[in-house]
């Protein structure tokens, strides 16, 4: 079968499939995991769940405008929070980035090991100009 798909949407099947994450807070060390999956093979739909309250679990779905190839997240989470974050996948980088007052973020994962593992790092900015990095994540494919 030929994938009539957008090459925007192409470039987001690195994600797909079950992935371990382990989470690095400070000293603490958590643990996870999360699944990408395609709905209607339009939306990649991210479920994570944590050992930890401190992470909370979570789901994303992702999609692309298909005239500008802009991707967007929308976020939301078991602590009652919601987000839309802008995303890009390409170069064997996964960006997230959210430009919001008062609390921005921006995460960087790099794939390694031929795409089965994703090394990971969030950063927050609460002034707009002064960035601090927030945790690492480690994802590794488990199917």
């Amino acid at each position: 079968m030929t994938d009539t798909r957008p090459d925007a949407l192409r470039r987001l099947d690195p994600l797909t499939g079950r992935w371990a994450v382990t989470v690095h807070i400070g000293d603490a060390t958590m643990r996870g995991q999360v699944s990408f999956e395609w709905q209607e093979g339009l939306f990649l739909v991210a479920r994570s769940t944590t050992e930890h309250a401190v992470v909370p679990d979570s789901v994303l779905m992702i999609g692309v405008d298909d005239t500008t190839e802009a991707c967007a997240v929308l976020y939301t989470d078991s602590r009652g929070v919601h987000r839309i974050y802008r995303m890009s996948v390409a170069d064997g980088v996964w960006r997230q980035w959210r430009d919001a007052p008062g609390f921005a973020q921006r995460f960087t994962g790099t794939f390694a090991d031929g795409g089965d593992t994703i090394n990971a790092a969030w950063e927050k900015c609460f002034d707009g100009t002064t960035w601090e990095h927030d945790f690492d994540m480690t994802y590794r494919r488990q199917g």
